[in-house]
């Protein structure tokens, strides 16, 4: 069996025991233990690095199609909550990313969609790195900003349920939110421009459509942030833009790459 595909089992099986250690916890009412999060997760974290490594790296260059970027963004991720779970109370979302994680394995492993493996071009590193790490960041701030939904839903309604009683104040939970979301505009910001170092023509390259609504996407975090600052934006108009402007994000990367890879074969 191939070196990828254990590593990959590997990290498989140790994120679904992350994950239902989690469940477990959250059920009985009480705040997932750091040590429950950071082992199962690290481990799981190191095997899937190197399952991804054995997958992207080739002898013709990296293999940059959608399911091993997506298995990367979502492993970053992972780690990314893992490490501010050892400073701010992000435990809660690992029961969000594991799942995603998991399954993002199988699909990297075996889906083919015929993406042929190229080498880096002159300034694409720094790009695919900015942009993977953003991508990573600001799915953890969506995730936070369902769970900032659900948790002033229940206020609203006058009545906490469940693990919610167990959350931050909702205070928290916001200044959670746009510390996550000002590290990922950061990010997507040296993205972008790095992206404009290398492309040379967006219509041959294939790059309009998602050059566009990567764009799109960094105006609504922006107004996000702006409002934030400037007019005290919270609660659900917070929620709101940073799923919309996520949602915008995932179809300028992975909803045009589906297209490319699947449809127009290229």
């Amino acid at each position: 069996m191939d070196f990828s595909v254990i590593s990959g089992l590997l990290a498989f099986v140790l994120y679904v025991v992350a994950c239902l250690i989690v469940i477990r916890q959250l059920r009985g009412e009480k705040a997932p233990s750091r040590r429950s999060i950071l082992i199962p997760g690290l481990l799981a974290v190191i095997a899937h690095a190197i399952s991804l490594w054995e997958v992207i790296i080739t002898p013709q260059g990296l293999q940059l199609g959608l399911f091993p970027v997506a298995s990367t963004v979502a492993m970053t991720g992972t780690a990314l909550v893992l490490i501010s779970s050892l400073y701010r109370p992000f435990e809660w979302i690992s029961a969000m990313v594991y799942p995603f994680a998991a399954l993002s394995i199988p699909a990297m492993l075996w889906v083919n969609t015929g993406y042929v493996a190229q080498p880096l071009a002159h300034g694409l590193g720094q790009h695919v790195f900015f942009s993977i790490v953003a991508y990573a960041v600001l799915s953890v701030a969506a995730g936070q900003a369902v769970l900032l939904s659900i948790q002033d839903r229940q206020l609203r309604s006058g009545h906490i349920r469940g693990v919610m009683r167990l959350f931050p104040p909702m205070q928290v939970m916001e200044s959670m939110l746009f510390e996550v979301i000002w590290l990922g505009q950061i990010l997507l910001t040296l993205a972008i421009v790095t992206g404009f170092f290398y492309v040379d023509n967006l219509f041959a390259q294939h790059l309009v459509h998602k050059t566009v609504l990567t764009l799109i996407a960094w105006v609504v975090f922006a107004i996000l942030l702006g409002g934030r600052y400037l007019r005290g934006w919270r609660g659900r108009t917070a929620t709101r833009f940073t799923l919309s402007g996520f949602a915008v994000l995932l179809v300028a990367f992975f909803g045009s790459q589906l297209v490319l890879e699947f449809i127009l074969k290229r």
